[in-house]
């Protein structure tokens, strides 16, 4: 199985990431699910020098949410053959980003059900060992130590990017692997609009796209949609989340931007019955 970066495929082995990419992967749509995350999970962090225990933590946070899955697979599309699905399969993603306290990696699985089996998202505080549904985010929670969270977004992968949620989760990383993970960043504030756009066409969202630059102040805008506007300028790219609240990241940190905005563009269209969050999923810290 190979991994996506940037829409060019790499091997799923050890030191494969380009500079700030995310690693994608589809997970297969039958109880081998979780076994094939913890398997693509233990090789991507092969370089990240992460110690044995957050390893097998991160494994088997992964193989819960993998396992989740199943129940989540109404927006699966599938050709003539019906042999492999040309869409709306589940993925896993990993990538590198700033947090609060330093760098940390973050893993995510992605599934194209908007909502949840059980209507609303389980809170991981009132799960017990009799509870029927979220007992695989009660493991998530406690071994991540609350650095976790789900969302709205779009696929990484298939002919076209199906809309559906992600539930993530973050583990600390060692400033020097995580940078060299990310690698530099050189990029000029126009130079980080025209890659937001391009990024955001990825998934689907380009349609209403329009960009502004101005070189020589060295300041971009980024017209997604009507209610959100995003600002490059000064090293770091700047919007108000659907929430209202306004967010701010180093400029460095696209990955994490797009992914942002991509959430913020879903949320402006989402239905009631997905609005509900765990209360500790924002996540903005200040560079």
């Amino acid at each position: 199985m190979t991994a996506i970066l940037a829409g060019a495929a790499v091997t799923s082995g050890p030191g494969n990431a380009k500079a700030g990419g995310c690693l994608a992967w589809p997970l297969p749509l039958d109880p081998t699910c979780a076994g094939v995350a913890r398997r693509l999970f233990r090789e991507s962090v092969a370089d990240l020098g992460l110690s044995g225990d957050l390893v097998h933590d991160g494994a088997t946070m992964i193989s819960e949410l993998a396992a989740n899955t199943l129940h989540a697979q109404g927006n699966v599309e599938f050709d003539g053959s019906r042999q492999r699905p040309v869409t709306g399969s589940p993925e896993l993603w990993s990538y590198v980003r700033a947090g609060r306290d330093g760098y940390e990696l973050v893993c995510k699985i992605f599934d194209s059900q908007r909502g949840w089996k059980a209507g609303t998202p389980p809170d991981p505080a009132r799960v017990t060992l009799e509870s029927v549904n979220g007992r695989g985010l009660r493991v998530v929670s406690e071994l991540s130590g609350g650095r976790w969270g789900h969302h709205l977004t779009r696929a990484r992968l298939g002919r076209w990017k199906v809309q559906g949620k992600v539930v993530w989760f973050a583990l600390p990383l060692p400033a020097s692997r995580a940078a060299a993970r990310l690698g530099p960043q050189p990029l000029t504030s126009c130079q980080a609009a025209k890659e937001l756009e391009d990024l955001l066409m990825e998934r689907g969202i380009g349609h209403r796209l329009v960009r502004t630059d101005e070189s020589v102040a060295d300041i971009a805008v980024l017209s997604v949609r009507t209610e959100l506007t995003v600002w490059c300028r000064g090293g770091y790219v700047a919007w108000t989340a659907a929430n209202g609240k306004h967010e701010r990241r180093h400029i460095g940190d696209l990955t994490e931007v797009t992914e942002q905005l991509v959430r913020t563009h879903e949320e402006l269209d989402r239905p009631g019955d997905v609005m509900d969050e765990v209360r500790i999923e924002s996540v903005n810290p200040a560079h």
